[in-house]
């Protein structure tokens, strides 16, 4: 396993298919285990969109439409690198 997990990544438990999303990484060895194995990283990432004006952040784990365009504060949130 890598010693970095990258913000957004999703991992895989290969047993039960319990899924987990990296939502912040500092330092360290990060290696997920469930079942008793490790979690596999998957190719997915999850994206994240932030408001200008409070600073809410969000991250989509599935877009509905083409159009996806979220808004917080009555303004739309600017999507943010990973």
């Amino acid at each position: 396993m890598s010693t970095g997990a990258p913000r957004g990544l999703v991992y895989r438990c290969p047993v039960c298919r319990a899924e987990l999303v990296v939502l912040g990484y500092r330092m360290g060895r990060f290696a997920p285990r469930c079942c008793n194995v490790d979690m596999v990283p998957m190719r997915q990432r999850v994206v994240f969109y932030v408001c200008p004006v409070c600073g809410a952040e969000i991250a989509v784990l599935r877009r509905g439409g083409r159009n996806f365009a979220p808004r917080c504060c009555n303004t739309a949130m600017g999507r943010i690198a990973a």
